[in-house]
């Protein structure tokens, strides 16, 4: 493998032994219990206060009020949509392998020889660069958050330079 990131098909076999294995997903600071309670909240109140509008004759607020209901509703609905996005980075003796998987399930593979491989952060993820190729994991992470898996990727990488 040359000191650049390769495209490949399918998810390579990973020969010997895994030094990372790690599944980054964004966080969704929401369960979905959560926000069904909170949109029965919003509903009801918003149900009191059209009935309010309605019993003094203005019943276009009624209309409105139901738009946020929905606008809320949507705005949950991409955001549950986008959490769906996986990357997985495994680290092996032989190589770097990057899996980035849209909402739609739809994957993309990346692989580079470990010895090539360094690690930085620059505040919007953790860059796995390979002389002047480069690649961004992690870019939904929190800062502490990216630190401490720059420095798992970096024992990581290590260890596989070293054979274990």
């Amino acid at each position: 493998m040359a000191a650049k990131w390769e495209r490949a098909p399918a998810p390579p076999p990973m020969a010997g032994a895994l030094f990372m294995n790690a599944v980054l997903r964004p966080h969704r600071s929401l369960s979905l219990a959560a926000f069904k309670l909170m949109l029965v909240v919003v509903i009801a109140v918003n149900v009191a206060v059209a009935a309010v509008f309605i019993a003094q004759g203005a019943f276009p607020v009624a209309g409105f009020l139901g738009l946020d209901v929905l606008a809320l509703w949507l705005a949950f609905r991409w955001n549950y949509r986008d959490a769906r996005r996986e990357e997985h980075v495994r680290v092996s003796a032989g190589q770097v392998h990057v899996a980035s998987i849209d909402a739609d399930g739809r994957s993309q593979h990346w692989v580079l020889n470990p010895l090539w491989a360094r690690v930085a952060t620059d505040g919007r993820g953790v860059l796995i660069r390979a002389g002047a190729d480069q690649m961004r994991v992690g870019h939904f992470l929190a800062p502490e958050e990216c630190q401490s898996f720059a420095a798992a990727l970096n024992a990581a990488l290590y260890r596989a330079r070293r054979g274990g």
